[in-house]
């Protein structure tokens, strides 16, 4: 289904699978070096990854989030996310927010260190990097819009000045954003050359090997001397096999020609284990309906929080989790996962399945006969099927979802921003509450606010949010997760999982509740 980073912000007309990072958020610094649970020399050799898409772009600053696992093993992040979540020194060995409003965050880099051009790293080339990647208009350059200015406070210090509030920057400088990639500056001089014809300028543990990859098909990466951790060094080469076929790449694992699997299917997984490898699964990525007029513009009905709470009673989360997703899934009424940034026990099983209690209040909603709910879906099984069974649900207590499956293209697209459906079937990977506000609930989210939903309690809950402290922040978030659910925005059923395959004698396949995509950097062989 969905993972952050490598499947990342798969815009899908309109039910689009954004999913970063479920991690809480804090001022983060530490001593130099990285650590996991693998965090020793390798034995060399070739390890070979199966991905099922190409990347759109081998520049940190213009590669989709999707595509992440092309730029990580070149080019090394300003910071670090491990695999428990926990955010580690990369090139910056420390960072911290000044003041009060998280406005200004300050960094410390790594001396000595060389980019695979021989350029050395220094904060005059961390500003000129930033800068571009702000304006070169990748996908995810609009983390970098609210930077006012980039102050060099010394030969390896400087400070990030920000417009408004951003109290998630440190984790949008990670690994998975490829933003805070550090591109080297004589690479910068003309940004151009990056591309695939030519090697990278990252200051990664491997270099970008041209000469030995064929676009669309693999990608070769060589280690390069001079980096600094030798543990995240563990191969002498990466090849990232694209292999779009998910039969095809067990296939390829079971055969010894690939040692990990990315993006896995769970229709493969019995075969993966009958072949003794490894799976690792961790639910990552909601599936449910957005209940996207709340403001009752076109249906009225569903500007009645009554309506919304009674949809919400209606479904039998546990029995549409097991039809659906089988033993990978994970009920929810949040859109967070818990443990996660503003996951709420108190907003845990709000829900429980209670179809009196739904008749209940659509009869004191003044629709005592149910309702019809148009509602748009995308043609991908996932999000047909969990839309059939949700309307075979709520069919029990008079609610009619009358479901019209649209295809997989633009115009998709434009009828949810143009408000022709006052509700959709989607899927949306758990995030900080900061970036939900930004992609899920914000009066600005596009199309999963497709109307524009506004509410003063709740901008005000995000305002606080934004510059509140570590310490204060964490309830805030749990009050906006509060927030959602009681007024019943959306409907999430359950989270579904972020498979991995790797063969046996592969270790360091991690995956967290917090950090649900394994580090190709984190892998070593612990065979011959």
């Amino acid at each position: 289904m969905a993972g952050r980073g490598r499947i990342g912000r798969l815009a899908v007309v309109g039910v689009a699978v954004l999913v970063a990072v479920a991690v809480a958020v804090g001022v983060l610094g530490g001593s130099p070096g990285k650590s996991g649970p693998a965090a020793r020399p390798g034995s060399g050799g070739t390890l070979t990854v199966a991905v099922a898409t190409a990347t759109n772009s081998l520049s940190p600053a213009m590669v989709a989030n999707a595509a992440v696992d092309f730029t990580i093993p070149d080019y090394d992040p300003l910071i670090f996310e491990a695999s428990d979540g926990e955010l580690q020194p990369d090139l910056a060995t420390s960072w911290s927010y000044v003041g009060s409003g998280n406005t200004q965050l300050d960094l410390s880099l790594r001396p000595d260190v060389t980019f695979s051009d021989g350029s050395l790293l220094s904060a005059v080339g961390v500003r000129q990097s930033l800068d571009y990647a702000k304006g070169a208009g990748g996908p995810q350059s609009g983390m970098l819009a609210g930077i006012s200015s980039i102050d060099v406070t010394g030969p390896l210090s400087l400070a990030i000045n920000l417009s408004a509030p951003d109290p998630v920057l440190p984790l949008e400088l990670t690994q998975y954003y490829g933003i805070g990639d550090v591109i080297s500056p004589k690479a910068l001089a003309d940004p151009s050359a990056l591309t695939s014809a030519n090697p990278s300028a990252g200051a990664g543990p491997y270099v970008y090997d041209p000469t030995a990859s064929v676009v669309g098909d693999h990608y070769t990466y060589r280690a390069r001397s001079g980096y600094f951790d030798l543990s995240r060094q563990r191969f002498t080469t990466i090849v990232i096999r694209v292999i779009a076929n998910s039969q095809a790449a067990v296939n390829a694992l079971s055969t010894g020609q690939v040692d990990v699997v990315v993006q896995g299917d769970p229709s493969t997984v019995s075969q993966v284990k009958a072949a003794g490898g490894h799976v690792t699964a961790v639910p990552f990525v909601w599936i449910g309906l957005d209940l996207l007029d709340r403001g009752g513009t076109t249906d009225r009905a569903l500007a009645d929080v009554r309506v919304r709470q009674a949809i919400n009673y209606a479904v039998d989360r546990p029995l549409l989790t097991r039809a659906v997703l089988g033993p990978y899934g994970v009920p929810t009424d949040e859109t967070v996962l818990p443990g996660a940034d503003g996951w709420s026990a108190a907003a845990a099983g709000r829900y429980a399945y209670d179809p009196g209690k739904a008749r209940e209040l659509l009869a004191e909603a003044g629709y005592p006969k149910g309702l019809t709910i148009p509602v748009a879906s995308i043609d991908l099984d996932g999000l047909n099927t969990m839309g059939q069974a949700l309307a075979g649900q709520l069919a029990k207590v008079g609610i009619n979802l009358q479901i019209e499956t649209l295809s997989l293209s633009a115009s998709s697209l434009t009828a949810l921003l143009d408000r022709q459906y006052p509700a959709a079937v989607v899927a949306y990977g758990a995030q900080p509450i900061y970036l939900e506000d930004q992609g899920l609930f914000g009066p600005k989210a596009s199309e999963y606010n497709a109307f524009g939903t506004d509410s003063p309690d709740l901008d005000g809950l995000v305002a606080s949010s934004l510059s509140a402290a570590p310490s204060q922040q964490s309830r805030i978030d749990q009050q906006i997760e509060e927030y959602l659910v009681d007024q019943a925005w959306f409907v999430p059923v359950a989270f579904g999982p972020v498979l991995t395959f790797s063969r046996p004698g592969i270790g360091g396949v991690t995956v967290t509740s917090r950090s649900p995509v394994s580090d190709p950097l984190d892998w070593y062989r612990t065979q011959p």
